[in-house]
């Protein structure tokens, strides 16, 4: 039996979801037509994919395997798609998709979109998590998104865009009894706070530690950067964070503050990556332009109010 892709869609609402109503409605469509979807997948597949279990519905083992796969299968499709012979971007309505952690896109997001309602109004960007299925899967996995923003470490081989290096800073509650220079013995020993952007927690930043042989203990740990300020506020914390986030945090709650790492660290050194078939994709290349662009600007912003702190 031919597939009908139009139920590519259906078929991943109705596995994440587990319900048909509650699919029905992520969808936009009726609860007869998603069990009309439902009824056609079962029989193209010969399996039942959902089984009902009690109150609830269980996925069956190829459902499980079919979840895996549809993120992946879908992003392909939707690429593909979206491929133009000329690109203008004046009149253009694709959507790029630029993976990333929190503190990265929002740091780049006000010039981006300052660029982009000047020279592509139609153009739309989505920014999906950097997390770990992206990372263990590269290269393959750059397929199915426009770029990713991630320090060096996590890609190797890919074409790639870099950006500044930025130092390393503590980040700790402003009342914390800690001074500007700080001891190493006074920062490590007490409890941290780690970021987990993807590769199962082994972040720059723990990256850093480790190689200098240093283990400290950590007691929070989060994938959103932005979450960091709630886990040190009114305790002894410290989380090494990277300094343009520092800036940022301190400028949004004046309970926070920053001090000097305690140890020689390299910098964290950030680049867009793409898959190397995207080099000549005319679309892909104005992207590259753009981000280079907004690059730009982020540096020379960051720099000039490094200087005001006295930090460069």
């Amino acid at each position: 039996m031919e597939m009908d892709y139009n139920l590519l869609r259906p078929l991943r609402a109705l596995l994440e979801e587990r319900n048909v109503t509650r699919a029905a409605e992520r969808l936009h469509v009726s609860q007869p037509s998603m069990s009309g979807a439902l009824a056609r997948l079962r029989a193209h597949y010969d399996d039942p994919l959902l089984v009902r279990i009690g109150n609830r519905h269980e996925l069956t083992p190829l459902a499980e395997r079919l979840l895996d796969a549809l993120p992946h299968a879908l992003a392909e499709a939707e690429q593909i798609f979206r491929l133009q012979g000329r690109f203008n971007p004046v009149t253009s309505t694709r959507t790029f998709s630029i993976a990333g952690v929190d503190y990265t896109i929002a740091r780049m997001a006000p010039i981006l979109t300052r660029i982009v309602a000047r020279e592509a109004p139609n153009v739309r960007f989505e920014f999906p998590a950097a997390d770990g299925r992206l990372v263990n899967g590269a290269p393959d996995t750059l397929r199915t998104i426009d770029g990713a923003i991630l320090p060096h470490g996590y890609f190797s081989g890919p074409s790639h865009l870099d950006f500044s290096p930025e130092p390393w800073v503590c980040l700790v509650d402003a009342r914390a009894s800690m001074s500007e220079r700080s001891t190493a013995d006074e920062i490590l020993t007490r409890p941290w706070v780690q970021t987990l952007p993807a590769r199962e927690g082994v972040t720059p930043a723990a990256h850093q530690l480790q190689f200098r042989g240093v283990d400290v203990r950590v007691v929070a740990a989060t994938p959103h950067f932005f979450v960091v300020p709630s886990l040190l506020i009114d305790t002894d914390r410290v989380a090494l964070v990277p300094l343009g986030y520092a800036h940022m945090a301190v400028a949004a709650d004046p309970r926070l503050r920053f001090v000097e790492a305690p140890l020689d660290l390299d910098p964290v050194r950030d680049a867009f990556w793409w898959h190397a078939e995207r080099e000549r994709d005319e679309a892909h290349v104005w992207l590259r332009t753009v981000v280079s662009r907004v690059r730009d600007e982020v540096i020379t912003y960051s720099n000039d109010g490094h200087r005001e702190l006295g930090l460069r």
